[in-house]
């Protein structure tokens, strides 16, 4: 984070500006939506530009800048819109000679303070910034957002301003009134309209305390671009979230930030909690009225024991909820290109892990490998060698495709081609490490050529 986002309260505070142009009047503008005293020096002004200082009741001076200038008027801020260079860095010298913060438009290193892109739905107010460096993008990033909030969303916040205190009085602890404003403004973001909060707030109130709950979510295979919307809306509504080791920083960090974060992660023959152990926190937590994340690389019923975790709140009496998240399997077939399944190659898929609860390796095929068959395999990358051979003994020819795909999805993915013959030589070569998913089958060819 370059610059820190803050939120500057103007309102009868002088700001000086340098410029009597189309640039100066639009930061006149908008100081003056944030009621600034305005007091814009410039030997030239924009009759507009005038016009509008003088309806305002603000302050036009025809003169060129000097050094007193500043001193003389004392201003909160300074903003510098001109086109002569030698001016801009005088103003730049002089704000700085006496401690007032300086932004020159369009200069960025004579600036102390960068203008973001603003959304208004006062009293709600957004910046985009990229720190001067792509101003265009910032605005495309303001409209994006702006065609997602509904315009009653200022009147909604007034309102629950002015009825914070009675929620503060009427609900006595932190997490209930959280529940409360969430409930609100949950609903005022999908565009619904609230007419009473007294109404809503009776209404909270007669369904009584709410127990905690447990979402058991799917964090996808790495990529925060493959997180589904309702995952998302749910990390954001956890008081406590206990993780895995394949969630990634990036994908933790879009959790509420002031939730509580507790790593469960469990790898090969190293477990931060056992099973039951993170079961009994679920339960513990959720019991205590808390939300709880349970948050899980790729989805959580395919090979992510989430299963468990589902039965032990159900035999607890805890509401539980499940999301979807993009398994590794899919997140590797995409991102390697290598189709799953294929029209007149693979008409089915078949998942597998490379290691059971007992801890033993892969022990073969337990049903009849069929030639249009695709088989995936997760957590098999340290018994890669048992599972080729355990596979040629089935029957598959030594001559079929393998690929290895790791880190699948994220910036350090690697796939290896081979076959069942040579793949545990090119996984050495290649020093590979987990997590990986390995794809067994004809599908891999698809990826051959683009790959090597």
């Amino acid at each position: 984070m370059n610059t820190l986002p803050l939120f500057f309260k103007l309102k009868n505070k002088t700001v000086l500006i340098i410029g009597g142009g189309d640039v100066a009047y639009r930061k006149a503008l908008l100081m003056n939506q944030a009621d600034a005293k305005l007091i814009v020096i410039a030997k030239n002004f924009n009759e507009e530009f005038l016009n509008f200082l003088n309806e305002k009741h603000h302050q036009a001076i025809k003169k060129s800048f000097d050094d007193n200038d500043i001193s003389q008027h004392n201003p909160a801020l300074v903003i510098c819109a001109t086109d002569d260079n030698a001016v801009n860095q005088a103003v730049h010298a002089a704000a700085k000679a006496h401690g007032v913060a300086i932004n020159v438009v369009d200069t960025p290193k004579l600036c102390d303070f960068i203008f973001p892109a603003i959304i208004d739905r006062n009293p709600v107010v957004i910046g985009i910034s990229s720190n001067g460096t792509a101003p265009v993008l910032a605005r495309l990033i303001r409209a994006k957002i702006e065609s997602t909030l509904p315009s009653y969303l200022g009147k909604l916040a007034k309102k629950a301003g002015d009825f914070r205190e009675t929620i503060k009085n009427t609900l006595p602890t932190i997490t209930e009134r959280r529940y409360f404003w969430e409930s609100i403004f949950q609903r005022g973001l999908n565009d619904e309209h609230i007419d009473s909060l007294p109404d809503e707030l009776n209404r909270f109130i007669n369904q009584g305390k709410k127990s905690g709950e447990v979402y058991i979510v799917g964090a996808g295979a790495g990529n925060p671009d493959l997180l589904t919307f309702k995952a998302l809306r749910l990390m954001q509504q956890a008081d406590i979230v206990l993780y895995d080791a394949l969630v990634s920083p990036e994908i933790l960090a879009l959790c509420r930030r002031d939730s509580q974060k507790i790593f469960v992660g469990k790898k090969r023959k190293d477990h931060a909690k056992t099973q039951e152990e993170i079961n009994n926190l679920l339960i513990t937590y959720a019991k205590r009225g808390h939300r709880v994340l349970r948050l899980k690389g790729g989805d959580p019923l395919i090979f992510g024991r989430g299963g468990e975790e589902m039965l032990a709140c159900r035999d607890a009496g805890i509401d539980c909820q499940i999301v979807s998240g993009i398994t590794a399997a899919l997140a590797a077939g995409s991102y390697a290109g290598i189709p799953l399944t294929h029209r007149g190659v693979a008409t089915s898929v078949r998942f597998l892990t490379g290691c059971y609860q007992s801890d033993a390796s892969f022990d073969g095929l337990k049903s009849t490998y069929h030639p249009d068959e695709t088989l995936v395999f997760y957590m098999g990358l340290h018994a890669l060698e048992k599972i080729s051979e355990s596979l040629i003994a089935s029957g598959l020819p030594s001559s079929t495709p393998v690929a290895i795909v790791c880190h699948a999805s994220l910036p350090t993915q690697e796939v290896v081609i081979g076959t069942l013959s040579d793949i545990v030589a090119k996984k050495d070569a290649a020093k590979l490490n987990a997590p990986a998913i390995i794809i067994v089958g004809q599908v891999v060819r698809f990826a051959a050529a683009s790959l090597h």
